[in-house]
């Protein structure tokens, strides 16, 4: 993901709140321009028959150095649910977000509940953007890319970072890296430190299921500023509810 791209999930958080809170949201990567990262060999394949990519990964320590090339051989579900809630915090202030997420057949639908105004659907496909408010008739259709100068991911619409952006960060920024169980899930975990803001921030990453799970991101006084925790993810599952547009149109049946 491009130091663009990033900045973009900056300005659609400054949209909800105050300007210092979006920088407190990214801050890492706000104003990076990244050089090509070398990564390590990517773990060799399974060679005992009956093993296992996964059975691989267990045998790769997870250090500073190897942990981009472990978080670049993960994948994520095809169909899967997770609530996820974001917690930004300023000056004895704070905002939540909850966004119910619901992915199939490469479709992302995102239901937005603000701490304040109307509930949003965000439906993100591979070439067309749906938006409306709760009680709305007709939602919002436009191209992807209509709603800035780049395309947002699905990841970027619901103001989170991926594990792609692990894999642009400098190595030098990454501070720790290891495996841990985090909150009953088998994660890798990266600490990095911003080149701009000298912010902390602890990235949690299921093993299993390739998707970030829980971020934490402090000040440089050990002030917490953010962060994202996730719910149970239902594998195999998508409430199919959360593709219907506002006139009955089903999108799983275009």
């Amino acid at each position: 993901m491009s130091t663009k791209r990033i900045l973009v999930i900056t300005a659609f958080g400054i949209l909800f709140i105050a300007a210092v809170i979006g920088v407190m949201l990214l801050s890492p990567f706000l104003g990076r321009e990244n050089a090509p990262t070398k990564l390590p060999e990517t773990p060799a394949p399974p060679e005992t028959p009956g093993e296992t990519n996964q059975d691989v990964l267990n045998r790769v320590e997870a250090t500073r150095e190897t942990i981009q090339v472990i978080v670049s051989t993960l994948s994520r579900p095809k169909t899967y649910s997770r609530n996820v809630i974001i917690e930004t915090f300023w000056g004895g202030g704070q905002a939540a977000y909850e966004i119910s997420v619901s992915v199939q057949n490469g479709i992302t639908s995102l239901l937005t509940k603000p701490p304040f105004g109307p509930e949003k659907r965000i439906i993100i496909t591979s070439d067309t953007l749906y938006i409306w408010y709760k009680g709305d008739r007709f939602p919002y259709i436009g191209d992807i890319s209509s709603m800035g100068d780049d395309i947002r991911t699905s990841d970027e619409w619901q103001m989170i970072v991926t594990y792609e952006d692990l894999l642009e960060l400098d190595q030098d920024d990454i501070i720790e890296a290891g495996r841990t169980e985090y909150r009953g899930e088998n994660c890798v975990y990266a600490v990095i430190r911003s080149p701009t803001l000298g912010y902390i921030a602890t990235y949690y990453v299921s093993i299993d299921l390739g998707l970030i799970t829980d971020v934490e991101e402090h000040d440089e006084t050990g002030t917490l500023v953010y962060t994202m925790t996730t719910g149970e993810c239902i594998v195999g599952e998508a409430d199919p509810a959360a593709f219907i547009l506002p006139d009955g149109t089903d999108l799983m049946e275009n």
